[in-house]
């Protein structure tokens, strides 16, 4: 009884889970999808290198931008694939995709450096195959002419390349040596995943030039010796990218409005999102899943039909306790190839980041390979088949990996191959987009690795596309910003009562003696004229003229009516035939001022000062004059300062300072200034210390030290 009590409990505490239960809203995160906004400022789509950077360059240019990037997966990078997998230091996140960086990829080195994110030299720990071919003289000197062009001249010369698009690389390569041919081959394997026969030799020829390096240092430069590896793996790199904006994942776009404005994004799920500015950063093949509005001209449409993917290999990744290959003078590089399928071929690379092969034990070891199959086989036989190639090329009897993940660019609805590459018989016209970024009509832009003119379909391009495109869409916003600013500045203020402005000479006089509306009046009246007086004959309105609108009647004013300071006509002399004075700035005065201590010294100015009797300079009680001397009456006219006629007489103890010629020179001779002006021991030996520790002083220290001194010496001398 009691059991069946017991399970009755047990089904009813249970039943509540059974009803549905509503998804509670996810927390308020800055990429969550709870953030919604009417209109963006800008929409990213695609959340690879060349999105994250454009969006990343337009928030910290312009943090007040509002920007949204979508992104169809649920994680950010792209092309750059990662996955969790268990390693010696437990679970960490490891690249499945591009992962190799060209130590000539300046701009991602830069962006990378500005993450904070560290990069070491590709391990080479053990024998390693050396790409050293001798090749015929003009198939070298054709790879260095590519190399050594600047591409916007070779895109831009039918000459140059008018009869690689009708050849095949796998054409070009019967024409090589044997270990030429060879290196061609690798290339097409391992950096563009393509089988030669269906490659344009063309894509060839853009690739050494956009990368400035031949076929060899293609391979030398991503994968075989001379690569970098980024601590942590590119995956940290775009996590990091990514931090900070605002991200809506699973959002898969199929259309883009570009004839509206604001331009309209819409999603598989039916969302749809509004911006001024939109830039669709994906692979050129997947732009056949978006609908763009308006359709791009045809040259770009047969760009997008001829530039997919050609290959069908399998990306693969391997974790291991330990780099075993290096204890038996490996270097990780494996190249395998088999007749009886279902795996044909297969290379390998080491992609343990450490600064050397002493220290990398502490590193998590990993084994990064490309593999093409010849049919398709489910992954527990890939893996089986990856493990059993390596232990037969490096002859190893045991070779166990901790983990094991591979990813299919080729099948990926959303990538469409690794490096898309061109078809045979692309038309020439075509090549011109491949310029960093295509504007679709006005604010639409699409920007890839794809079209980049620098490291054509890289990483490195990447970063170069997002860089050019989102310089050019804040040019745009701002542009536009400022002709909406201008046109806000410049429209005049609506108002149900007009304003009369007129100023200049383009208004006869005659207009301003016509009688203007009471309400026209009282308006000009608010905005413009001070308040009048009662008693004032004016009907109340403020006429603003300039120039020549005053009317000849009104007289000039008279200068020598008006009393005034500055015209030197303050006395009390007054003729009854001119008009009353017209007070300004100060009082009329009584009387002609005395020079003397007790009145007000007369500053009088300009040449409007009637002619007075010169003033006598020595009746003027002042230190400067040196006549300070109760006693002393003397009085001598002004001199000249400069007349050669007057000899000074120095003496001994008497401080002689003149100014100006108004002043005459008089010599003290019961005044020391020189003995009042001797500072007293203290003040030296005060001073003697502030220099002797002034090596010793900071400069605060020292500027507190000399202000008290000036403090005591000033002191001193008014105390004397």
């Amino acid at each position: 009884m009691f059991r069946w009590c017991l399970l009755i409990l047990c089904v009813s505490a249970q039943q509540p889970s059974q009803q549905p239960v509503q998804q509670q809203p996810p927390s308020a995160s800055i990429n969550s999808s709870n953030i919604q906004q009417s209109i963006y400022d800008v929409i990213v789509v695609g959340a690879g290198l060349t999105g994250l950077t454009a969006a990343r360059n337009i928030q910290q240019s312009r943090p007040g931008l509002s920007v949204l990037v979508l992104e169809a997966r649920g994680q950010v990078g792209g092309r750059v694939r990662y996955a969790t997998m268990q390693t010696r230091n437990g679970v960490e996140f490891l690249d499945t995709g591009s992962q190799f960086i060209s130590p000539t990829d300046t701009e991602l080195l830069a962006l990378i450096q500005q993450l904070n994110v560290r990069t070491n030299q590709q391990l080479t720990c053990g024998n390693n195959t050396v790409f050293q071919q001798t090749r015929r003289k003009r198939q070298l000197s054709l790879q260095q002419q590519w190399s050594t062009t600047l591409f916007s001249d070779l895109i831009n010369s039918p000459e140059l390349i008018g009869n690689l698009t009708n050849t095949s690389v796998a054409a070009m390569s019967q024409q090589l040596d044997t270990t030429d041919a060879d290196s061609v081959n690798r290339l097409m394997q391992t950096f563009f995943d393509a089988p030669g026969e269906q490659v344009s030799e063309v894509q060839l020829a853009l690739t050494c030039s956009s990368q400035n390096a031949t076929a060899v240092e293609l391979l030398r430069r991503f994968g075989h010796g001379q690569s970098l590896l980024a601590q942590g793996g590119m995956n940290e790199v775009v996590r990091r990218l990514a931090d900070g904006l605002l991200i809506e994942y699973s959002q898969r776009v199929v259309s883009v409005n570009d004839a509206a404005f604001p331009a309209v994004v819409q999603t598989s799920t039916g969302r749809r999102f509004s911006a001024r500015q939109v830039i669709v950063a994906v692979p050129i093949p997947t732009l056949e899943n978006i609908d763009l509005v308006p359709t791009p001209e045809a040259p770009f449409q047969q760009l997008i039909q001829n530039y997919g993917p050609t290959g069908h290999a399998y990306y693969f990744t391997m974790s291991f306790q330990r780099a075993t290959w290096r204890l038996n003078g490996r270097s990780g590089k494996v190249i395998y190839t088999s007749q009886s399928g279902p795996m044909v071929w297969l290379t390998t690379f080491d992609t343990t980041f450490a600064s050397s092969c002493d220290n990398s034990t502490s590193a998590s070891s990993s084994l990064w390979g490309i593999a093409h199959f010849s049919y398709d086989v489910p992954f527990e036989t890939r893996k089986k088949l990856y493990i059993q190639a390596i232990m037969y090329s490096l002859r190893f009897s045991d070779f166990s990996p901790l983990d094991c993940t591979d990813v299919n660019f080729a099948t990926d609805d959303l990538a469409k191959g690794s490096i898309p590459t061109l078809r045979l018989n692309i038309p020439m016209e075509s090549l011109k987009y491949l310029n960093d970024f295509h504007t679709l009509y006005q604010n639409v832009h699409i920007a890839t690795a794809d079209i980049s003119s620098n490291s054509l379909g890289t990483m490195n391009g990447a970063v170069h596309s997002g860089s050019a495109v989102s310089n050019y869409v804040l040019q745009m916003l701002s542009a536009a910003d400022a002709q909406r600013n201008e046109l806000l500045r410049d429209t005049p203020v609506e108002s149900t009562t007009p304003y009369v402005y007129s100023t200049s000479s383009h208004y006869p006089p005659a207009m301003f003696a016509a009688e203007i509306p009471a309400q026209v009046q009282n308006q000009t009246r608010v905005q413009n004229s001070p308040p009048t007086s009662s008693n004032s004959t004016s009907s109340g309105t403020f006429r603003y003229e300039t120039s020549s609108q005053y009317p000849s009647t009104v007289q000039p004013p008279t200068t020598t009516t008006m009393k005034h300071f500055s015209f030197g006509n303050l006395d009390n002399s007054t003729n009854n035939e001119e008009p009353a004075a017209v007070l300004y700035d100060s009082p009329p005065q009584q009387a002609q001022p005395t020079l003397n201590y007790s009145t007000t010294f007369a500053y009088s100015t300009s040449s409007v000062m009637p002619p007075v009797v010169p003033i006598e300079t020595t009746t003027i009680r002042h230190f400067s004059n040196g006549n300070l001397n109760e006693t002393s009456t003397a009085q001598s006219p002004a001199v000249q300062r400069d007349d050669p006629s007057i000899l000074i007489n120095q003496q001994q103890n008497g401080y002689v300072y003149s100014t100006s010629t108004h002043y005459p020179i008089q010599l003290s001779s019961n005044r020391n200034i020189n003995a009042r002006a001797t500072p007293s021991p203290e003040i030296v030996q005060q001073l003697q210390e502030v220099s002797e520790n002034a090596t010793n002083s900071t400069s605060l220290q020292l500027a507190s030290s000399l202000t008290q001194l000036v403090q005591s010496l000033l002191t001193t001398l008014r105390l004397q």
